[in-house]
């Protein structure tokens, strides 16, 4: 399972069954219409006082279990697994089911999760546990960001490689060593964050009201960090603004149309807020793992290694070239003095190049590294299940 702030996606193993479709989750107040994924998030924006739209995850964290456990029910009831206590959970994923007779039975069913690097020990316990309650044998839990460099084809088991995975709740950074996480960091500084900060500017700067999804559309059409090919200005509509210069007896409309500049999106939206949470984010991964393992920031200088971005946020125009080029400038930093715990005084750190790569199919790296993980789970277990036989494995060797 590919537990994501915009998008959940899961497969079941040597069933060619699949599901993708927005973290989205619609219903009313009795919570007798309820409905999932695209026709959930279409009402964003256009739902009545009746009807309640939830985000299980919201900026990285798990923000409503009980929404994001009547996700999971609908998935186990796509895939035809039994559910436990499905009265419970929801009566309307199980009165819709025709043929419960002929559903799998899922006593050995292993569930991998992946999740954003910043939700808690509590969070993940409670993940575990919301599958087990599902009927699963077990639950894992794994760090998207290190499933998504698993997925983009990175060897998560050797030297230290590092991956930018950015979502849309959360951009998580980090450098992997022998399947273990070195150091990361998160900034949600990811889609959307980006979404709200194009809303506002348009907002502050046409006196237009646009939606989510016309600033989602922005971001996806003319979203970019260096300038591209074939650049074309595009047109949003939205509801107008009283606007503060505005003249007496100056006549206003309902609804205004207005063409906007990739350029304009660019430099007042996009480098703005990389340049502020993104590119020191990077530099903090980078410095604290030269702190701590000095011998990784080599590694990943070598040819083939470098950074690989994952997620959505890879589609962003020139992000690639952006990064580098940022990466290489030199920067300061505030530390304390060494005479004094209280002065501060300016660091100055030189750049580093790296080889920054966009990796292919963004969007299933975190799935697709979790179905690849799935023998590292098979090995756990028979380890958990025989920890005699490891003891004579280690011996052996």
């Amino acid at each position: 399972l590919d537990i994501g702030t915009e998008n959940f996606k899961a497969r079941y193993i040597n069933t060619g069954l699949r599901y993708d479709a927005p973290t989205y989750l619609a219903e009313d107040y009795e919570k007798n219409i309820i409905i999932y994924g695209e026709e959930a998030k279409a009402l964003m924006d256009k739902s009545n006082e009746n009807v309640i739209i939830k985000r299980p995850v919201r900026d990285g964290n798990i923000a409503d279990p009980d929404a994001l456990q009547r996700i999971l029910a609908k998935i186990f009831q796509d895939f035809r697994l039994e559910i436990k206590n499905s009265k419970q959970i929801d009566n309307n994923i199980i009165k819709n089911s025709k043929e419960l007779e002929k559903i799998d039975k899922n006593r050995d069913l292993i569930v991998l999760m992946a999740t954003p690097s910043e939700i808690n020990t509590i969070q993940r316990e409670a993940l575990e546990n919301i599958v087990h309650q599902l009927g699963a044998l077990r639950g894992f839990v794994q760090e998207e960001v290190k499933m998504a460099a698993l997925g983009s084809g990175q060897d998560i088991f050797g030297t230290a490689i590092m991956c930018i995975d950015i979502g849309g709740g959360s951009t998580d950074i980090a450098v992997i060593n022998n399947d273990s996480i070195l150091y990361s960091y998160t900034t949600h500084c990811a889609g959307d964050f980006l979404t709200q900060k194009i809303k506002d500017y348009i907002a502050k700067k046409h006196a237009i009201r646009i939606g989510t999804k016309e600033a989602e559309d922005v971001l996806k059409n003319i979203g970019s960090l260096m300038k591209y090919q074939n650049e074309k200005p595009y047109t949003i509509s939205g509801i107008s603004l009283p606007r503060l210069d505005s003249q007496p007896g100056e006549t206003m409309s309902i609804s205004k149309t207005i063409e906007i500049t990739p350029e304009e999106i660019r430099e007042n939206v996009m480098k703005v807020e990389f340049r502020e949470h993104v590119i020191p984010s990077i530099r903090t991964v980078l410095r604290t793992v030269g702190e701590k393992a000095a011998g990784s920031v080599s590694d990943l200088k070598k040819t083939g290694k470098g950074i690989t971005i994952c997620g959505g946020g890879a589609y962003i125009k020139k992000i690639d070239e952006f990064i580098k080029e940022e990466l290489s400038k030199e920067y300061f930093i505030e530390v304390k003095s060494n005479k004094s715990n209280t002065k501060l005084i300016r660091q100055k750190y030189e750049g580093d190049i790296f080889e920054v790569r966009i990796a292919q199919n963004p969007l299933d790296n975190v799935i697709d590294g979790c179905v690849k993980y799935r023998d590292t789970i098979y090995k756990q277990i028979i380890a958990e299940q025989n920890p005699n036989r490891e003891i004579l494995k280690k011996e052996e060797e």
